[in-house]
């Protein structure tokens, strides 16, 4: 039995079209369940959360729950899951709800916005969930044998240095854990034990359903190392495996079984000197919104991105001209907004495919007889955005 702690939220992503009640400990909850392991959820909510984990009792004997009264069932909404979410009520505004005090031999805990807690177990995953003022595991939690996982924000937020042999310092030497994983999205995780480090690889999807990602490696990995015996390494292995499998599909899969694993292992690459070019009308306000959004998601990866209203602005016609088509010569990949079918993205796309180049289309509302012209091209269509960067970033 597992002893999970984390939140239970309503998600509403525009990117999936998709409402949905998780959080990401219901969502560790139910990657256990799924997996015939018995879970013990300590969470918070209002009448209409216990209600939806009561529905869930029906479907899983061996379910149990325990959910401190709140006010609220807080909602995250996204534009799509690289984006920073819209979070209701707003943060600022969030007051805690009673403290949860968990003991168990065995916890996978994910940080909450409207609760603290305290933790005391033998082997204990801690997910702090927030690169803002994570708590840190030493202020609130006993365990025999801890592992931290966290982004490279959170890593650097709880040691406060971006150097990493301050931070393996800190947490081997202050927080005492046994060992700590920094996840670093498409290019997969670096496991960091006391005498060596193991790189842990992504792997290619045709889907990427990203919201829960992280949820999913974290009580995958909690799973294997934990319920099922496995080595730090191996547990690890097979999370990042069953994390793909779950963007893939969303489905909750125990990869350690499995006679075979079909999804390509990304060759994580350096991209200092990969370039992206945007392709994207940017008129109206909304467009100006989603290819500030998409350059966005791109550099937060490092890549570098060339984008005509960022890099070029508004200007005489023939001069921006010229500098667009060098731009897209200079490029490796190219990324197309095609809704709307803007002229200059297609004149864009369409110099794009005379030069041979790489071409990711994303769209949501074309049809696929206005895309003829374009299919000779290299080109991939997607019309999950989520999707369309991910493919982008492995096409490079």
């Amino acid at each position: 039995m597992i002893k999970v702690v984390g939140g239970t939220y309503r998600e509403i992503d525009y990117d999936d079209i998709s409402i949905e009640i998780y959080g990401s400990g219901f969502r560790a909850t139910k990657f256990l369940l799924e997996n015939k392991c018995p879970v013990h959820f300590s969470t918070v909510g209002n009448q209409d959360t216990i209600t939806y984990l009561k529905e869930n009792q029906k479907v899983y004997q061996d379910f149990n729950f325990n959910c401190k009264e709140y006010e609220e069932l807080i909602t995250f909404k996204y534009s799509f899951s690289l984006d920073q979410p819209f979070i209701f009520p707003n943060a600022l505004n969030i007051s805690k709800a009673e403290e949860i005090n968990a003991e168990s031999e065995n916890i996978i805990a994910f940080g909450m916005l409207e609760a603290d807690f305290t933790l005391s177990g033998n082997k204990i995953v801690y997910d702090p969930q927030t690169p803002i003022n994570p708590k840190k595991f030493s202020e609130f939690g006993k365990a025999s044998e801890l592992v931290y996982i966290v982004n490279s924000n959170e890593a650097s937020s709880i040691a406060s240095s971006k150097d990493i042999e301050k931070i393996k310092n800190y947490f081997f030497n202050l927080e005492l854990a046994k060992a700590f994983i920094i996840k670093d999205g498409p290019f997969g995780a670096i496991l960091y034990l006391k005498d060596k480090e193991i790189k842990i690889p992504s792997y290619i999807t045709n889907n990427v359903y990203k919201i829960g990602s992280g949820d999913i490696f974290t009580s995958s990995f909690g799973f294997y190392w934990i319920v099922k015996g496995l080595s730090l390494e191996d547990a690890a292995l097979y999370a990042s495996r069953s994390t793909a499998i779950y963007c893939d599909k969303k489905v909750y899969v125990d990869t350690s079984i499995l006679n075979s694993f079909d999804y390509k292992e990304f060759d994580n690459q350096t991209f200092s000197k990969k370039q992206v070019y945007l392709a994207s009308p940017f008129f109206s306000i909304s467009e100006l919104i989603l290819i500030d959004k998409i350059r966005s998601a791109f550099l937060s990866f490092g890549i570098k991105v060339f984008s005509p209203f960022h890099d070029i602005g508004l200007g005489d016609e023939t001069s921006i001209a010229k500098k667009d088509l060098e731009g897209i010569e200079k490029s490796d990949i190219i990324f197309c907004v095609l809704d709307n079918f803007d002229s200059g993205t297609l004149i864009e796309s369409g110099y794009s495919l005379a030069k041979g180049k790489k071409i990711i289309g994303y769209h949501r509302t074309c049809n696929e007889s206005d895309l003829l012209m374009l299919k000779p091209a290299n080109i991939l269509f997607y019309q999950h955005l989520t999707t369309a960067i991910y493919q982008t970033i492995w096409n490079l």
